[in-house]
């Protein structure tokens, strides 16, 4: 009774997991995208409105310095050698907002470009994943209440063709089971492949037991589905 118990508290909470780790991609995904845009917009803005001068480089009390000139006056820009390799007597370009020269910079890839790039991938990723598995989610759920709780879809009942782990997604080191049905359509010549949503414990001994499983299908479009898994037990 208690790993039974046990058993069905892991279960309770994976299912609770789905809104939270969606979201909290989502979250992360925004949040990089903002700040993206926030940078690129600042990198625009220096590209599009600052005033820009050729200068030299020079060593500068054994420093790397850039020499470049100000209406006549002569101006010097410490570099960070991290960020940059130069050597003496090269040419570079630096960008300053109009009358402040000693906000000087050097206009290249890593100083404009990399500041927006480097959340913009985070968003990228982040945000694919939210987004995308939290649109999944929502349109799983309205599948099952327009076609199942609704009543709208058109029943069918179809053998299961597997049962396998969807390694694909994982929460706390775990997998889920998914039950897999098919179907291949005579009049278009296509096969459909039918999956339940995720189920956190092997289903397998209650499947052996059902010969055919019901699905509840739209029918105008056969990807647009729901696959009856209420034989499970609730709890294992």
């Amino acid at each position: 009774m208690i790993f039974s118990n046990s058993v069905n508290s892991v279960i309770k909470k994976l299912n609770e997991a789905y809104p939270i780790f969606y979201g909290v991609f989502a979250a992360i995904g925004t949040i990089a995208g903002l700040i993206s845009f926030v940078l690129l917009y600042s990198s625009l803005e220096k590209v599009t409105g600052w005033e820009e001068s050729k200068g030299k480089v020079s060593m500068l009390n054994g420093v790397p310095a850039i020499t470049f000139d100000y209406y006549g006056q002569s101006r010097q820009l410490e570099l960070n050698t991290d960020d940059i390799s130069v050597e003496d007597g090269d040419e570079l370009t630096v960008i300053f907002p109009p009358d402040h020269p000693d906000q000087a910079e050097v206009k290249n890839f890593i100083n404009l470009w990399l500041p927006p790039l480097f959340p913009a991938f985070f968003a990228l990723v982040f945000g694919a994943i939210g987004y995308t598995g939290g649109l999944k989610q929502v349109r799983r759920w309205q599948a099952k209440r327009d076609l199942f709780t609704y009543g709208k879809g058109r029943k069918t009942s179809l053998p299961v063709s597997q049962v396998v782990l969807d390694k694909s997604f994982k929460v706390n080191g775990r997998s889920p089971y998914v039950i897999i049905c098919e179907y291949h359509d005579s009049a278009s010549n296509k096969q459909y492949e039918f999956k339940s949503d995720h189920i956190w414990f092997d289903p397998v001994q209650w499947i052996d037991d059902k010969k055919m499983i019901d699905i509840y299908i739209d029918p105008n479009d056969l990807n647009r589905y729901y696959l009856d898994t209420s034989f499970l037990p609730t709890e294992v």
